[in-house]
């Protein structure tokens, strides 16, 4: 009987099965593996694409404005009119929370929202540019909640920062390269077919984002199926929910607030600064879009830093460093102009726009994290929708009313001197928000933790950048002085 039951090799049946089962586990664990990896290259790369398709079209808005015609506070309503309807982003997230439907919609909205890149090709009038723009938003907005609700649905909260940061990097290397490409176009191709040229590019990059981000985001099934799958039961996104949010979550609507504030202040000069640069400076558009882009590489650089100290300093004090720093950008951006220097000024402006993005890659990295730590997971989709609702409020009403400073103000600068005053008081005031204690973790003060760069494997030339305690490296110190002080005893005592 025990021999029917051995095979050639002497093993039984059942060890045989069982090695049979464990390498078939081994291989779906491999294959899992080689799965997610090419849904998350696929997923950045639509990100990506993404960017640039957008970033092609939205920095030269003000100037496309100007060429039909528009006055300033038509342009800043231009510019504008996309953030006033993102606020449709709340009933899409109510729709996709209700019928559960978050990646369809999210799928319909990035493929509908390329759409209308070509139907600008249709239209000279300003006006019916603007409402093609609102149109537009109103289809993309259904992505923003559902993406975002999506990565956080999919990825665990230890890893938010690390996603959040490699997220923000692809965004600005898809602006990067669309702001450089739509430039080096428009200086190409003046007039009318420079800005046809621009739209088709934006039409036909969005298509091909839209079929990556496809592939990109796994369905609810297949994450059940292989038990990866984070089930949160979510608050329904109703108005009595928004309402009763809005009483009970203090430190959120305090969030809010203060956010909507210091994006009040950004978005007051933010569209006006390329007009600026062609009318003041006199600098090309290539040039101008140069100066858009360059603040953009040491953006991702300080965002992926940023990242390394997020989960061990207090978030909110790096928001405040980095608006703080971002609050002087406005107000040194027109002192060349105020000291009669209006040529040949373009390197000053590269070195202040560096600056800048190096600021923003901090708020970048440190403010979403906080926003994500701050929201409940089971109001996620609600409470993302209400400040993604403030913000656009502000991002809709801030360029108009820069606007009208341009148009009844003789003075142009005085809007960029406002702009950084409204940044600094919205930075500051994120002392008030209580940062919550995430898995246990006691987060330090920024004066108390030291960046220190550790040279490894020289012969590779490796650099490792490490976050300590400042106490520890106190002990280090002392440590040292103390060996240092053995050794010299010993070759005291060695010559006596």
């Amino acid at each position: 009987m025990n021999e029917q039951n051995n095979n050639k090799d002497g093993f039984s049946n059942q060890e045989n099965n069982s090695l049979r089962n464990h390498k078939k586990k081994q291989k779906q664990k491999q294959k899992n593996k080689r799965t997610a990896n090419v849904k998350i290259a696929s997923l950045l790369t639509s990100t990506s694409v993404k960017s640039i398709a957008d970033s092609i079209i939205s920095p030269f808005i003000p100037l496309y404005g100007q060429f039909l015609g528009a006055s300033s506070i038509v342009i800043g309503f231009i510019v504008s009119i996309t953030s006033l309807l993102s606020v449709f982003q709340i009933i899409w997230a109510q729709i996709a929370q209700r019928f559960k439907a978050s990646r369809i919609i999210a799928l319909i909205s990035n493929y509908l929202s390329t759409v209308f890149n070509f139907l600008f090709l249709a239209t000279k009038n300003v006006f019916g540019f603007a409402g093609l723009r609102g149109a537009q938003s109103i289809i993309s907005s259904a992505a923003i909640p559902t993406t975002s609700a999506l990565l956080a649905e999919r990825t665990q909260p230890k890893d938010w920062g690390f996603w959040n940061s490699i997220v923000q990097g692809m965004l600005i290397l898809g602006t990067l390269i669309g702001t450089l490409v739509g430039g080096v176009i428009l200086t190409k191709v003046p007039n009318y077919t420079g800005y046809l040229i621009i739209f088709i590019c934006a039409g036909g990059l969005g298509i091909i984002s839209a079929i990556f981000f496809h592939f990109g985001i796994p369905s609810q099934r297949r994450l059940e199926t292989k038990g990866r799958w984070i089930k949160v039961e979510e608050v329904e996104l109703t108005i009595s929910n928004v309402l009763a949010t809005m009483k009970t979550e203090r430190n959120f609507i305090l969030f809010c607030l203060v956010n909507f504030i210091f994006v009040f202040g950004v978005n007051l000069s933010g569209p006006f600064y390329i007009i600026f640069n062609t009318s003041n400076y006199h600098l090309t558009i290539f040039e101008a879009s140069i100066l858009t882009t360059v603040g953009l590489v040491p953006q991702i650089i300080s965002s992926i830093i940023t990242s390394k100290f997020i989960e061990k300093v207090r978030k909110k004090e790096l928001v405040i460093l980095g608006a703080f720093i971002t609050s002087l950008f406005p107000i040194s951006y027109i002192i060349p102009f105020l000291v009669g220097r209006q040529s040949n000024v373009l390197w000053i402006l590269i070195i202040i726009w560096v600056i800048n993005g190096t600021a923003w890659g901090v708020i970048n990295s440190s403010l979403i994290t906080l926003a994500l730590d701050i929201i409940h997971p089971r109001r996620r989709t609600l409470q993302l929708a209400i400040n993604n609702s403030i913000n656009a409020i502000a991002l809709f009403v801030a360029p108009i009313l820069g606007g009208l400073i341009l148009e009844k103000i003789a003075i142009s600068y005085l809007l960029f001197i406002i702009s950084g005053a409204i940044r600094f008081i919205g930075g500051i005031l994120f002392i008030i928000i209580k940062e919550p204690i995430i898995g246990g973790t006691i987060l330090r003060p920024i004066n108390r933790v030291y960046t220190h760069i550790v040279r490894s494997n020289i012969e590779r030339q490796v650099i490792t950048l490490v976050t300590v305690p400042k106490e520890l490296i106190i002990m280090i110190r002392r440590g040292k002085i103390k060996r240092k002080k053995s050794k010299n005893n010993s070759k005291i005592e060695e010559l006596n």
